[in-house]
């Protein structure tokens, strides 16, 4: 009964649907992970930027030990002063130009998250057609290897009989061995495709796919202006180049005066002449006032650094042109490769049952004794080829599906 039990539990898997496995990727892929705590660094950034405009206050203290034979009879050898100050801006432009910075700062990174997740979408939704095109590689492979145990048993015993020769005994033979090298073969493949997928979606127990292997379908009324409208790298880009925008209104600031209020309240020990004697004593007051802070002239650094920022507009103005022809141009060869992909997978469909056709009579020829094995190695071989190639168009064309998905922001 322990065996059982633990033959069980080290076997256990569950199963996981596409849906499922996509949420997975989401939640615990280390990009989306990535991003989502760049969000959270972008919102400490905001909550920065808004403390500049609340009052700073501050506490200092100040202590000096002083070498009697080096100073003054009016200075304590023992000296401190207590400072508390408060300083409040009152007009700061950078302050609310950083401000606006950093809600747009949000802005691009919340559409960089939206890029990630759709890209990752697309490697969940590949990798996952692989895995089950793997699965059905693997269920032929099975089947080849009881059809050619079979074929064995039956060539066996003809060649026992004296019928076939020997040649075509060790023929058969090797075929069966071959059959079994492909069965292991697939199952290798098969389990690293499991693998690729578990470790995108960051999963560590064992899965299995849920799911049938065909044709998928994806209906888009005017693709090219959902990909203008929706695709997740060009809105990245617009994001970006409001960001640079507020980058240059953040440089011109320095254009504008910067004016705040400051007070403070000070305790100081000295030492004073008073009633004929020097005595020390300790001092408290405040002071308070406004500060006015204006550049004139800086050599002309203020209009540089503003133009070095306008230049990084323009940019990222480039680039989103540049960009946009450059995703119109892949939409239009997705486009062009899902309708070849159509016309071949039509055509595998036929070739597909032409060759059972083929096999099933070359089986046929071959039981009853009037064909040869030659003719049945060839039929049986072109449907296999026929199968796996059928299997391998289908995963392409459900790729290019998923490409095109991302590529138009679904």
């Amino acid at each position: 009964m322990r065996v059982l039990l633990l033959l069980f539990l080290f076997t256990f898997s569950y199963s996981i649907t596409l849906e499922e496995a996509v949420q997975l990727a989401l939640k615990r892929n280390i990009e989306s992970i990535k991003s989502e705590l760049d969000l959270k660094k972008v919102e400490e950034r905001i909550r920065e930027v808004k403390g500049s405009v609340l009052p700073t206050v501050s506490f200092s203290a100040r202590y000096t030990r002083w070498d009697p034979n080096y100073i003054s009879s009016f200075v304590p050898e023992n000296k401190y002063i207590l400072t508390l100050s408060l300083n409040q801006p009152i007009f700061d432009k950078s302050v609310w130009d950083a401000l606006r910075l950093a809600k747009r700062s949000r802005e691009l990174q919340e559409a960089v998250i939206k890029d990630v997740k759709t890209s990752l979408k697309a490697e969940v939704e590949k990798l996952y057609w692989a895995v089950l095109l793997k699965r059905e590689v693997l269920k032929e492979k099975e089947e080849s290897l009881t059809y050619w145990e079979n074929y064995f048993k039956l060539v066996e015993e003809k060649y026992k009989e004296g019928i076939v020769p020997k040649y075509e005994f060790l023929r058969a033979r090797a075929q069966l061995r071959q059959a079994r090298a492909d069965l292991i073969r697939a199952k290798s493949d098969y389990t690293v495709s499991l693998n690729s997928l578990k470790n995108l979606i960051g999963v560590d127990e064992d899965i299995t796919v849920e799911g049938t292997f065909g044709k998928g379908t994806l209906k888009i009324e005017d693709p090219r202006e959902t990909l203008i409208k929706n695709n997740t790298s060009l809105l990245v880009l617009e994001k970006t180049l409001k960001v640079q925008r507020e980058n240059v209104e953040l440089k011109k600031a320095d254009y504008y005066p910067k004016l705040s209020l400051f007070a403070n309240y000070n305790v100081e020990n000295i030492k004073d002449f008073k009633n004929g004697s020097i005595q020390e004593e300790v001092r408290k007051g405040y002071n308070l006032g406004v500060s006015l802070d204006f550049t004139i002239y800086d050599g002309q650094k203020r209009s540089a650094r503003v133009m070095q920022e306008k230049l990084e507009e323009m940019k990222v103005r480039e680039e989103i042109e540049f960009r946009k022809r450059e995703l119109l141009n892949q939409l239009d060869s997705l486009l062009s490769q899902l309708k070849a992909l159509e016309e071949e997978l039509l055509a595998r469909e036929d070739t597909l049952l032409a060759s059972e056709e083929s096999l099933r009579n070359a089986t046929e020829r071959y039981r009853e004794g009037v064909g040869s094995q030659v003719e049945l190695l060839d039929a049986r071989k072109a449907y296999e080829e026929a199968r796996l190639s059928y299997l391998d168009s289908v995963y392409v064309y459900n790729s290019t599906i998923a490409d095109l998905k991302a590529l138009l922001g679904f």
